[in-house]
């Protein structure tokens, strides 16, 4: 058992891998609004060049800390291991409200993709977001190990419709997808701040998967994890990408509403193959929005279960459930507030 009562799970690689895949990535959304921004080529550089300047050094940092201190919530113990308990405090508090703060987020986008292709009313949206929210809540009192089922079942269905939008757009390969390689008339200083900035964005989230290291009954499965995944997510961004600007081109009118004439990884079907493929890839959207929502569930309510044991906010926190030894509290919390 871990921290105050706490059990272990023995997890799988895998397991581990595509849960960290759904924290930091679940698809390329999001790297549409790079390509206008600081030009096509350097996207293509910034997407190749973070995994290494950025990501790795942060996963060797969590991979080494893991393995010494398998602590649940690993971020803030660490922290206060280092630096005293006020700054343990700070980042335990500034990580957990970041997560409650920001779930709403992803339920209100599933029911953005789902209205592109339904029409729903303002008491059928609220059913969606209620539901989603009810269903992921109870996947996570349920334990980590059916976070990682449902993690892997999503990451795999991602993955292969970020794979066929590489085939296809390779298969109909009729541009220089890195040309120009920043825009006309733009700096170079501008183009790589910009695209730097969305960037991070999009490999932020490697050190989340700390916050339920104390759960991991073999904690040296986080590192092999990294090792797996990280250049799985790079080279989903990067095929991807480059694949789409080879295939439909159109640089300036990336991540621009495709209502609007504008394009995204959507626009690579159903250029190419109809437009009832660019249905199935909004379906992909919306698992991957609640593919993210379902492990930062996990990850956001375990700071404050350490917290609430180190008597750094309402002891409460701590409560398990009988049988599965969940912290149910700080989960149902979470969902409240995302309501």
């Amino acid at each position: 058992q871990g921290v105050a009562g706490l059990q272990k799970k023995r997890m799988s690689m895998w397991a581990v891998a595509f849960i960290i895949y759904c924290m930091t990535a679940a698809g390329a959304f999001g790297i549409e609004a790079m390509i206008p921004a600081c030009g096509p080529g350097m996207t293509i550089l910034i997407l190749a060049a973070l995994p290494i300047v950025w990501v790795i050094p942060i996963c060797l940092a969590v991979s080494e800390l893991s393995a010494f201190m398998p602590e649940e919530s690993g971020m803030y113990v660490w922290t206060k291991e280092a630096f005293g308990e006020c700054w343990g405090f700070c980042m335990g508090w500034w990580g957990s409200l970041s997560v409650y703060l920001g779930m709403a987020s992803y339920v209100v986008l599933v029911v953005g993709y789902v209205e592109k292709f339904i029409s729903l009313s303002p008491t059928a949206a609220m059913c969606v977001k209620v539901g989603m929210v009810l269903i992921f809540t109870i996947v996570n009192l349920l334990g980590i190990k059916e976070v990682g089922i449902i993690s892997t079942i999503f990451s795999i269905v991602i993955l292969a419709a970020f794979a066929m939008i590489t085939v296809v757009g390779v298969a109909n390969w009729n541009y220089n997808p890195v040309t120009p390689f920043i825009p006309e008339g733009a700096g170079i200083l501008d183009s790589v701040g910009t695209g730097i900035c969305i960037g991070i964005w999009m490999y932020c989230g490697y050190a989340v998967v700390s916050n339920m290291a104390g759960e991991i009954e073999n904690p040296k499965v986080i590192p092999k994890a990294f090792k797996v995944i990280i250049p799985i997510i790079a080279l989903s961004y990067i095929l991807p990408t480059l694949a789409g600007l080879a295939s439909v081109g159109n640089w300036q009118m990336w991540g621009i509403d495709t209502g609007k004439g504008g394009y995204d990884y959507a626009s690579v079907l159903t250029v190419n193959l109809g437009q009832g493929w660019g249905i199935i890839f909004l379906i992909c959207a919306i698992i991957a929005q609640c593919a993210i929502f379902n492990s930062y569930i996990t990850a956001g309510s375990r700071s404050f279960f350490v917290l609430g044991d180190d008597r750094l906010c309402p002891h409460f926190m701590t409560k398990l459930s009988k049988n599965r030894k969940i912290p149910y509290w700080p989960i149902l919390i979470l969902a409240a507030i995302t309501m």
